[in-house]
């Protein structure tokens, strides 16, 4: 990984999420744990970014709905 542009962070993950992450770092042979919790930060952001998408394209069509229903 390159150093530049790195902010270290200290953080506390619970056991059992550590465990788990320990595992699929083996599983899908990450050379450290941190490559992989980080790989798995990036893609909970996009997913959650996606999820906000979709919800503001849901809120829109429900209204849009309303308004069609509301006019008969």
């Amino acid at each position: 990984m390159d150093k530049k542009g790195i902010i270290r962070r200290s953080v506390s993950l619970p056991e059992a999420l550590d465990e788990h992450i320990g595992v699929m770092a083996k599983e899908f042979s990450y050379k450290v744990k941190n490559e992989l919790i980080i790989e798995l930060l990036e893609l909970g952001i996009l997913k959650f970014k996606e999820n906000i998408e979709l919800k503001n394209k849901i809120d829109i069509l429900l209204n849009k709905m309303e308004l069609i229903l509301n006019d008969k």
